[in-house]
């Protein structure tokens, strides 16, 4: 019971932390549920693009959105067709690699600049965080991103905290200057057969 109390301790901090830094955090049960978060979020943002990151299977996700939205994945486009999405689509929904409470943090190790570019471009990012790899603190965060960037495979670990934001300009906030205006996180209790 006391390791139920601290995961549930972990998510209502990480979602607090999330949220504080005006991100939008939810916390979902399995794949139907991440599908039914993006149909309402594309309706709702008049997105009919979509980019997903190669480790997110658009046939296990994605396959029953309906037919106005058009998905764009790098594994079935030549690289220039894939940039050239990913400049056009609204929403880039990637997978999180790790989750931290203490600063609501996810962090994304990536391969190929195309994939990193998923949760850089579009205007609203959605990441995808199993409730297994959400951890306590950056402390406890970087064995996970010793043992990525030790496998050798990956080019970039990115550290995300919230929407781009800038107030360089004359003391001003302004979203979505050097990223997305939005972040949305999706922490994922997986149901058998998930992620």
């Amino acid at each position: 019971m006391v390791l139920e109390a601290s995961l549930q301790e972990k998510v209502t901090r990480f979602g607090a932390q999330v949220s504080s830094l005006g991100g939008h955090f939810t916390n979902v049960l399995g794949m139907p549920a991440v599908r039914e978060y993006v149909t309402k979020l594309a309706s709702t943002s008049n997105a009919m693009e979509l980019v997903l990151s190669s480790d997110v299977s658009k046939e296990d996700l994605f396959s029953s959105l309906p037919v106005q939205f058009k998905i764009a994945t790098r594994s079935e486009m030549t690289r220039e067709a894939f940039y050239t999405a990913l400049k056009t689509a609204k929403i880039g929904i990637t997978n999180a690699d790790v989750g931290v409470a203490e600063t609501g943090t996810i962090i994304i190790a990536t391969s190929d600049e195309s994939d990193r570019l998923v949760s850089a471009l579009p205007e609203i990012h959605v990441a995808l965080l199993p409730g297994s790899r959400l951890v306590s603190s950056l402390q406890e965060a970087e064995p996970h991103i010793s043992r990525m960037l030790n496998q050798g495979e990956h080019l970039a670990v990115s550290l995300i905290s919230a929407s781009s934001r800038t107030s360089d300009i004359g003391g001003l906030v302004v979203l979505g200057v050097h990223g997305p205006k939005e972040l949305h996180v999706l922490l994922v209790d997986e149901l058998p057969g998930d992620i």
